[in-house]
């Protein structure tokens, strides 16, 4: 899964690709439904950012799935909004935001508000 994001993050997308599916796969084979559940959000920012809503949308209600069978009913819950949002959002595909950890040592320095530009944070607070 670090290589898969390390790809996305130096733009090598077929890499990428591939890299977040063997991260999938392994995290099925050894059945740590946490892992696959942050590697299917991951893989939905990666094809978010390629333009790609409705892949990215599948991804990340998958990984909403395997948040709730693993008990984290608060960031399933996050994520569903999440993904309902870009289904109604009028907004240009591929705009991927990140956390903003400038001014934080703890968590987003925005308190959770997700803006134009910076990805969802990966925990509820």
């Amino acid at each position: 899964l670090m290589e898969a994001e390390e790809a996305f993050c130096y733009k090598a997308n077929g890499n990428a690709e591939s890299l977040y599916e063997k991260a999938l796969s392994s995290a099925r084979k050894h059945r740590f439904i946490h892992e696959e559940a942050l590697a299917q959000e991951l893989a939905g920012h990666f094809f978010l950012e390629k333009g790609k809503k409705g892949a990215a949308v599948e991804y990340f209600m998958k990984a909403r799935e395997n948040y709730l069978e693993w008990g984290a009913v608060a960031k399933s819950n996050s994520l569903f909004e999440y993904a309902q949002g870009l289904l109604s959002a009028k907004s240009s595909l591929g705009t991927c935001t990140f956390p903003d950890f400038s001014s934080s040592t703890s968590g987003p320095s925005d308190n959770g508000e997700k803006k134009k530009g910076k990805r969802m944070p990966l925990w509820s607070e």
